[in-house]
């Protein structure tokens, strides 16, 4: 019963933090944190659902598409969100997490018994899945999802 309700409440987390996962300032870090950490869990594990039915092994593939994920949010998400507009990043980010889905699904660790092969149609699949869910973590982080909020206005 006690691991339940540490479950239930790990998973609530989220709804009770604000942040926006573009911006990053001193306020909003322990925020950031938890909603990225969500957005990561979530991306790769519908990355890796996604891929299930090809005969990869769960927990390798899960594991380093997470670590594949922290590398391409570090490393070429982060840097970019200043010289590029998000209408132009976030495409790329699909395609290069496409890119890393099927070298993830290459490698001998995660493949099991079974394994059939990822096309590069399943890896797109799988990428942008994950990131939609991820981007819609973050959004519904900031507590207004689909909601444009403009000061002094009211209606």
């Amino acid at each position: 019963m006690r691991a339940r309700l540490t479950i239930v409440v790990s998973l609530l987390v989220p709804l009770l933090v604000h942040a926006n996962p573009v911006k990053i300032d001193g306020q909003s870090a322990l925020a950031f944190g938890i909603v990225a950490f969500w957005a990561l869990v979530i991306e790769s594990g519908l990355a890796t659902l996604t891929l299930v039915s090809t005969g990869i092994l769960i927990v390798p593939s899960f594991g380093t598409l997470i670590i594949a994920n922290i590398g391409l949010f570090l490393f070429a998400f982060l840097p970019l969100t200043s010289r590029v507009s998000l209408w132009l990043l976030e495409p790329g980010v699909v395609l290069v997490d496409a890119v890393l889905v099927k070298l993830v699904a290459s490698a001998p660790f995660v493949q099991g018994s079974e394994f059939v092969g990822v096309s590069w149609k399943r890896a797109l699949v799988a990428s942008l899945l994950g990131n939609a869910a991820s981007y819609f973590v973050g959004e519904i982080a900031s507590h207004s999802p689909w909601i444009a909020h403009e000061p002094g206005r009211f209606e």
